[in-house]
This record gives C-alpha cells, sequence and structure tokens, in this order.
C-alpha cells in the first residue's frame, strides 16, 4: 500500500472568546488524532504566528480525503499545498496528531525553533518536516 506524506499550511481562523488559543488547539489536536487513528493517518500540527503547518501521513487516498475535509473547515484560511510526495516509510509514525504550538513566553526556545521552521518552509520544505520531527523528539524528551 503506497504511503504519502502531505505537507500545507494555512492561516489559523481560531475563536474569539473565554478559551484561550492553548486549548482549542488542544481539542483541535485531540479531534484529529481520533479521526487520524481511525483512518490510520499519523502527522505532526505546528502552530506558530497565527499559521498552521501540518504534515499529514498514510496511504494515498485517505490522505487527499483528509487534506479535502481540512479545506472545508472553517478553522483554516488560505490553504496552501506545500508538498505531496510518496513515501518507503512515516517519518511521525509515533503520533496520530502530535502538536507543537508556540507559548506566552515570546524567549522561549521552542517558540524560535517553530519560527525557523517556518522559515525554513519557503526555503526547502522537506527540510522543515525534518526539522519539525527534530523539534517534536526534543521537546518530547524535555517533557518526559
Amino acid at each position: 500500500m503506497p504511503i504519502s506524506r502531505l505537507l500545507y499550511t494555512s492561516s489559523a481562523r481560531l475563536e474569539p472568546g473565554p478559551q484561550t488559543i492553548d486549548k482549542q488547539l488542544c481539542r483541535l489536536a485531540g479531534e484529529a488524532a481520533l479521526l487520524n487513528e481511525e483512518a490510520g493517518i499519523t502527522g505532526v500540527l505546528v502552530y506558530v504566528e497565527e499559521q498552521f503547518i501540518q504534515v499529514l501521513e498514510g496511504e494515498s487516498a485517505v490522505v487527499e480525503e483528509v487534506f479535502e475535509r481540512i479545506c472545508c473547515d472553517f478553522r483554516h484560511a488560505q490553504i496552501k499545498l506545500i508538498d505531496l510526495i510518496p513515501v518507503r516509510q512515516r517519518m511521525f509514525a509515533r503520533w496520530h496528531m502530535a502538536r507543537l504550538c508556540e507559548g506566552a513566553d515570546p524567549e522561549s526556545m521552542l517558540d524560535d525553533d517553530l519560527k525557523n521552521i517556518r522559515y525554513l518552509l519557503g526555503v526547502n520544505a522537506r527540510a522543515a518536516v525534518e526539522r519539525m520531527y527534530e523539534t517534536l523528539i526534543s521537546y518530547e524528551d524535555i517533557d518526559s
């Protein structure tokens, strides 16, 4: 079964109101993880400077279906498909939807890493995906 990796960006349209951005992102990633687990999809969601950067991996037709669903989700605007490639193995196989989000501390090293990923995305998309993986692993180790 062929596996694809899809990378896209979008402007985040999160709800104003009593829920913090972090709570909304946590809910969004949690809902995505449940749906992705059922569909056999893995990946990561990055939130930086009011932008989503997301990687989806899985069976090609399913990845395309999930991306179509995202394109109809009003929490995303100005969606741009950056890369869609066949891959031999998943990079984010451990996560149905990991989450990397900038925080309230502008001096945070994670925030710097996420801004670097956003910059790298415009220069070399595949290197940006590798950096997402490295960042996810390094911050997961800190949290454990």
